[in-house]
């Protein structure tokens, strides 16, 4: 019983350290010019943006569904007959597992393809350019001020 409450706290402390580590978010960093002015090293103001299109890899999951399938045909072949029977049964409960397998997987793969994408240019705060190119639509137009996190484009 003393195993059962242990594991359950040492869960609960790490279901505690996660809630209290996700609340944590970074701000901007700021600094002071020379003359005055303070800024946002992640800031600036939206120059441009554009809708591109970027290629994305297709996913392959024919030969996970065939090793999927072959055990799963294999373990079913394996409670037939006994013997050389049952061998028998094993390798051609995992070669048609294999093939139903393999064939699920092709079924549920994705060919590659175009995904819409955003490129976005601003003007830092401290003059440079920066350009990112996002998949989630940031929602900002040429003027807007935002901020740069973790290579994607908030308003702020």
């Amino acid at each position: 019983m003393k195993s059962k409450s242990f594991k359950f706290g040492a869960v609960a402390a790490v279901l505690i350290a996660v809630a209290a580590l996700s609340g944590c978010q970074t701000q901007p960093t700021t600094y002071q010019t020379s003359y005055g002015y303070q800024g946002c090293q992640n800031c600036g103001v939206v120059q441009q943006v554009q809708q591109i299109y970027i290629q994305q890899q297709g996913s392959n999951n024919s030969g996970l569904g065939t090793v999927l399938g072959a055990v799963a045909g294999g373990l079913l072949g394996s409670t037939v007959g006994h013997g050389r029977g049952n061998t028998a049964a094993i390798v051609g409960g995992a070669v048609i597992g294999g093939v139903v397998g393999n064939k699920v997987g092709q079924a549920n793969s994705q060919p590659a393809g175009t995904t819409p994408a955003w490129q976005i240019v601003v003007r830092m705060d401290n003059g440079q350019y920066a350009t990112v190119t996002q998949v989630p639509n940031p929602g900002v137009r040429p003027g807007d001020y935002v901020v740069i996190s973790n290579n994607q484009v908030y308003p702020r």
